[in-house]
């Protein structure tokens, strides 16, 4: 319900869908000790409060985690961090 508003353009990705793959992708980086990625990613993903700035702030922080932790990462974690920025940029821009 926090982010209910903002997946109205989105019929393919329930708000559960989203913060389950968000958490997908924090859940194993901490399994492997990626701390780079982490340190990267957990401000934009605790900033996260249904509003435009915790949206920009999570869009940040995954380009953060493309840019400074690309050799920590796995290629499927690249893909899945640029497919929810893109989601993430989608509701940020739409008008």
């Amino acid at each position: 319900m926090l982010i209910a508003w903002i997946w109205r353009c989105f019929d393919d990705m329930t708000n559960d869908e989203f913060l389950r793959d968000l958490q997908k992708l924090a859940d194993g980086w901490c399994e492997r000790r990626a701390l780079k990625a982490l340190s990267q990613f957990l401000p934009g993903y605790f900033a996260l409060n249904g509003l435009t700035d915790g949206f920009a702030a999570l869009e940040t922080a995954l380009k953060d985690v493309l840019v400074f932790a690309k050799d920590e990462i796995t290629e499927e974690e690249k893909k899945e961090a640029k497919r929810l920025m893109i989601l993430v940029q989608q509701a940020i821009y739409r008008r």
